[in-house]
């Protein structure tokens, strides 16, 4: 299909939807990878594109070390492997191979790896125990688990936008009342140990058995409440990093642990609605084929339509990822689940 014509058809889908105006004609003029990423997820072609995908998998080539990590970091690694994925180009194999073998041996030098290999959904009810993947929380406020912590999160915030901190994390507090060093979700495991699972399974590795220990460990962790926290309530600013794994396994995204995350975002919109991560929530649960999954995408749209402007996009920081995320949301709501115009 033509790009014209692939545009066109798209367009006249989000025509449908409950959105007072179009945003594909926008996100079809944006020059940025974030753009060409996003565009490359919904199916649209734009000219260029190809090359520029192609100049950036050249320069990764010349990034990537021998151990196939990129600049020895399993969140950067992970965000370099999670675009791969969604640019879905063939000549990326190899550059994600060497990345999922790196991130593997991440997983396997943990020291509850072992432990991990007989976790049982929902057997961890100790609260920060993740058998050690990415921990302990304990070292927290160590000088280089902080340095660390805040060179991660910055990687993690300069591929996931919508999700990443809002501003640089430091390790170094500028003053007595100043909070260094990366959040609790962070700090107890939770997000790295999310963020490199979701980009395995993403690669097509998520039944890759050196990874099997890390899932155990994310499903041994989830709350009675269906969510995630350190503590043991759960909370959905932790739940959202792991309904991204869920919904990234094709096994997973169709199980009860997946079905009961979502039950809980749902029944806990009232923390996130209105807040910064809820175009990350509607991206993340756009991934479930479930009733469930649909009824949060039917109500966040319909709650963020009156932030939707002129040129089809959704203010604030992350344009193209805010768009991208919405059409996302919508696209999975089927033919039949597009609500009329007036």
């Amino acid at each position: 299909m033509s790009s014209l014509r692939m545009h066109n058809s798209q367009a006249a889908k989000s025509r449908k939807l409950l959105l007072p105006y179009d945003p594909i004609p926008w996100l079809m003029e944006q020059e940025s990878l974030a753009a060409v990423r996003a565009r490359r997820l919904l199916g649209l072609a734009r000219e260029g594109d190809e090359e520029a995908v192609r100049a950036f998998e050249a320069r990764l080539r010349r990034e990537q070390h021998r151990d196939g990590s990129f600049d020895g970091s399993p969140m950067k690694t992970a965000g370099v492997l999670n675009l791969l994925s969604d640019l879905r180009s063939k000549e990326s194999k190899r550059l994600i191979g060497r990345g999922v073998s790196y991130l593997a041996s991440v997983f396997e030098s943990q020291p509850g790896y072992e432990r991990a290999r007989k976790a049982k959904p929902g057997s961890l009810r100790t609260p920060c125990d993740l058998c050690g993947f990415f921990g302990p929380y304990e070292d927290r406020n160590r000088p280089d688990v902080l340095a660390h912590g805040a060179r991660e999160m910055n990687f993690y915030r300069e591929h996931e936008p919508l999700l990443g901190p809002k501003s640089p994390v430091r390790w170094v507090r500028t003053s007595t009342l100043d909070r260094s060093g990366p959040g609790s979700c962070y700090a107890w495991g939770l997000i790295p140990l999310c963020y490199t699972v979701e980009a395995v399974c993403r690669a097509g590795h998520g039944e890759d058995e050196r990874v099997r220990p890390a899932i155990n460990v994310l499903l041994a962790a989830q709350r009675e409440s269906g969510g995630w926290c350190r503590s043991l309530g759960g909370h959905p600013s932790c739940t959202v990093h792991a309904i991204r794994v869920l919904g990234s396994h094709p096994r997973l995204r169709r199980s009860r642990s997946g079905e009961r995350a979502v039950g809980f975002i749902r029944k806990a919109r009232e923390w996130w609605d209105n807040g910064s991560i809820r175009f990350g929530v509607i991206q993340a649960v756009a991934a479930f084929d479930l009733p469930l999954a649909r009824a949060v995408i039917r109500e966040e749209l319909a709650s963020i339509v009156s932030l939707q402007r002129k040129n089809g996009t959704f203010g604030g920081p992350c344009k193209v990822e805010r768009v991208a995320a919405v059409l996302m949301a919508t696209r999975a709501l089927g033919p039949a689940g597009h609500p009329r115009h007036g």
